[in-house]
């Protein structure tokens, strides 16, 4: 059932928005409202966080879905393959229905609920495919990235964010007190930056500078597919492309905001910087979050072993919990005062709590 779902809801979109064009425009606040009421009602994995069920699960790999058959593994990551061309063939779809479209509500409807499914399952997705250890899956991520011209995330995501999160040498951690707004814009510079840079230290020589950097061949297909768009659908289909690519990143955005707001390393006196732990994702341990969105909650499960497949992640102990699953917290981040309301005295006694504490010696953050 939880793979069906984004296929499902693709099916669904188009017959939203030909039924009545303005209508689709409600499906994305309609099911972002709804999942978080689901996160409620569904509740959490664990009911008591404290109690050793949570490290019992932990160390034995009862929560992980690993354990089932291999004919249960297959169908989980054939779901991922297919869910690419689909998604892809749905924005294709919108991108030509946009072209024809004269009026801006229906417009702005089907971008954003076309955005929707791409932030949020197609980012995923994507994510889980780009760590993968096979090169044909790292290619399938690939082309999801460039249909919401965001493929340097590859590169900035798996080179720089698991090697520096939790440090403000990495653009994904959001600090305590920053808006979701600032950070988004913040977050989107400097992943791009961060991506140019670590392939110009990688191709440094000669003709590689140019061609061998990677940014440069993504940026370049990233052209030509808008180039294509305006050949094939005119100024309204490349208006569209870039108004639904901007909408899938800052939902991918806002997940990088909640997931490490304000967890930073500490550095110890020499200046070398702690050692990341769980200590440094906030997680989600409610059912719905991990059914639909590829274990996404287990995120410190995911920094532990970033090439690890989503069934096989574990609830990680000791974590810091997000209070109200991945939806909700992301529907809390866009209102920042209450947000840093909500967020901050949890995060103030978590970080003084004592499986928060920094190995000896790493005091300053």
């Amino acid at each position: 059932m939880a793979q069906i779902a984004p296929f499902v809801l693709l099916v669904v979109l188009p017959l939203a928005y030909d039924a009545s064009g303005a209508i689709s425009c409600l499906i994305p606040p309609a099911l972002f409202v709804g999942f978080a009421l689901g996160e409620i009602a569904v509740g959490a994995e664990f009911g008591d966080k404290a109690s050793g069920l949570r490290r019992r699960a932990t160390s034995q790999g009862a929560t992980s879905q690993g354990a089932t058959s291999r004919g249960a593994a297959i169908a989980r990551r054939a779901a991922l393959w297919l869910y690419v061309p689909a998604q892809l063939a749905a924005m294709l779809w919108a991108t030509a229905r946009a072209g024809q479209e004269t009026e801006l509500v229906p417009f702005l409807a089907l971008a954003s609920s076309i955005g929707m499914t791409a932030g949020v399952f197609g980012m995923l997705t994507a994510h889980e495919l780009i760590h993968s250890r096979y090169q044909a899956e790292r290619a399938l991520g690939l082309a999801m990235l460039a249909g919401v011209n965001y493929m340097h995330f590859r590169i900035s995501h798996v080179f720089g964010h698991h090697r520096r999160a939790g440090t403000h040498c990495d653009p994904a951690t959001a600090r305590q007190g920053e808006s979701a707004f600032r950070f988004i814009l913040r977050s989107i510079a400097g992943q791009f930056a961060e991506a140019w840079c670590h392939e110009r230290r990688r191709a440094n020589r000669g003709w590689r500078a140019i061609v061998g950097n990677r940014v440069h061949r993504y940026v370049a297909v990233e052209l030509a597919v808008v180039s294509i768009t305006a050949a094939a659908f005119g100024r309204s289909g490349v208006a569209f492309v870039l108004v639904e690519s901007a909408v899938a990143i800052v939902f991918l955005e806002l997940f990088n905001y909640i997931s490490h707001y304000g967890l930073m390393r500490r550095r110890s006196a020499d200046g070398s910087t702690e050692p990341f732990g769980p200590a440094h994702s906030w997680n989600a341990v409610h059912r719905i979050d991990n059914w639909f969105l590829l274990n996404a909650g287990r995120h410190a499960h995911h920094h532990r072993a970033p090439s690890l497949a989503y069934p096989q992640l574990v609830a990680t102990v000791p974590a810091p919990d997000l209070p109200y699953g991945i939806a909700g917290s992301m529907l809390l981040a866009l209102v920042p005062p209450l947000w840093r309301r909500v967020m901050d005295p949890i995060l103030d006694d978590w970080q003084c709590s004592p499986a928060a504490l920094p190995p000896s010696g790493y005091g300053s953050l």
